[in-house]
């Protein structure tokens, strides 16, 4: 691990801010320059595919089990072996198992944030979260930094989502779904779809209202963030309605019968359906959420529920994006928050665990078959070899999409903010 003062900065931190001292060059100078020494490559990926296990899976009993642990730490669950040679996993997830060698598993993840709302901020963002500032999410600064089409949002989130764009204002914060798609039946997203009886014509119209208004009140002292909210919300919202293809972007009815027959009829799989759909179209970001993994009582039962679909959508992601040529670039991510505590309690549950989680990457550049970090014999924390933070995940997100890690934003009152000024990027993760 990193080895930190008691003010929390570390030996590294300290000689580089020395050395800028005596160079004349700021920090962010020095941190810059070592970025871009490390790196020298271009963009790996155009997309982000985020499916956010929300609630936090456990660990010992989805990709990281420990078989040889005692009963109270074991679980329920047996170990099958999976294509990556080294790897065992859960017996419930018998197809990723199969083609596990095509992602990336990261295992050993570590934090301290151990509540489902920070803990849900910190793997947004990449930042710890603090009282003094809120962070914009991934999507949300990918939808300000990388263009989209003009008639789709830069950022989807299906069926929705808890994060947020921080101090970039609500102009950059992500749209809804709010419901996800259900095999064979018409999906209309509110917003996009015209009502009954409602024309293009009609739309024309009441924009032309609203521009008069507009102008008329447009010189008031109102609150400036939430006046680029409302015009960014408002362009957006004319430009999806009036546009047929952001219509059939949303329309996951409109896939080949060979591609729709891959996803079962449950929301993850069809939310997944939906989301390639959307970066099919051109939406640089979308974020899938799969909640429900919040298993403090009965945690083999609940698991059991929620690993037949994942074991049944992630290979079906994944060969559907591969069979549109999407697959090389876009970047999947999947994790959750944190993994769960290594003892059983007397709920049968698990209750929260930030010290050990773990994250699969997939296509974007990423270098297949790899195992990278791991955990103690109990599934208590990383092992010795083991030095990864969601700082790092997300430098190495932003990285993989060619945004600077150390890309300088400011606040609106003015305070310059790095990204993700303590991540690291994995360079071993890609090819």
């Amino acid at each position: 691990m990193r080895a930190k003062f008691c003010d929390g900065i570390t030996r590294r931190e300290l000689l580089r801010t020395g050395f800028a001292g005596l160079t004349g060059l700021s920090l962010a100078d020095i941190l810059h320059a070592e970025e871009a020494a490390s790196s020298g490559k271009k963009p790996t990926a155009d997309s982000v595919l985020f499916v956010n296990l929300a609630g936090g899976p456990a660990h010992q009993d989805t990709l990281d089990m420990k078989p040889e642990a005692p009963a109270e730490t074991r679980g329920e669950f047996q170990s099958i072996q999976t294509s990556l040679p080294g790897l065992s996993i859960c017996e419930h997830l018998p197809q990723l198992a199969k083609m596990i060698d095509r992602f990336t598993l990261l295992r050993g993840i570590s934090h301290s944030v151990g509540s489902h709302p920070e803990g849900q901020k910190y793997i947004a963002t990449g930042n710890r979260p603090v009282q003094s500032l809120l962070y914009p999410s991934y999507g949300s600064v990918t939808s300000k930094l990388i263009d989209g089409p003009e008639d789709l949002p830069n950022y989807v989130a299906i069926p929705k989502t808890e994060w947020t764009a921080g101090y970039l204002g609500d102009a950059w914060a992500p749209f809804k779904t709010n419901t996800a798609p259900k095999a064979g039946e018409p999906y209309e997203v509110r917003g996009i779809s015209l009502s009954d009886g409602l024309t293009i014509e009609a739309v024309s119209r009441r924009e032309k209202l609203l521009t008069r208004f507009d102008r008329l009140y447009r010189d008031a002292e109102v609150n400036s963030s939430l006046l680029e909210a409302l015009d960014t919300f408002g362009d957006q919202a004319r430009n999806m309605v009036t546009s047929d293809r952001a219509r059939e972007a949303f329309d996951t009815g409109r896939e080949p019968e060979s591609i729709r027959k891959r996803f079962a009829n449950d929301e993850l799989n069809q939310s997944l359906l939906l989301g390639i759909r959307l970066i099919e179209n051109g939406v640089p970001f979308v974020t899938v959420t799969n909640a429900g993994w919040d298993t403090h009582l009965d945690n083999f039962t609940g698991h059991k529920r929620l690993l037949g679909p994942l074991d049944h959508g992630l290979p079906a992601m994944l060969n559907t994006l591969e069979e549109k040529g999407l697959l090389e670039r876009t970047l999947v991510v999947v994790m959750g928050e944190f993994g769960r505590t290594p003892k059983i309690n007397s709920n049968a549950g698990r209750d929260h665990w930030p010290r050990a989680n773990w994250c699969l990457l997939a296509g974007g550049g990423v270098r297949p078959g790899q195992l990278i970090g791991g955990t103690d014999a109990g599934g208590t924390g990383p092992d010795d070899g083991t030095d990864i933070s969601p700082d790092d995940i997300a430098a190495t997100l932003y990285h993989a999409i060619g945004i600077d890690p150390l890309h300088e934003f400011y606040t609106r009152t003015g305070r310059p903010v790095m990204l993700v000024p303590e991540g690291r990027v994995m360079h071993d993760v890609f090819g």
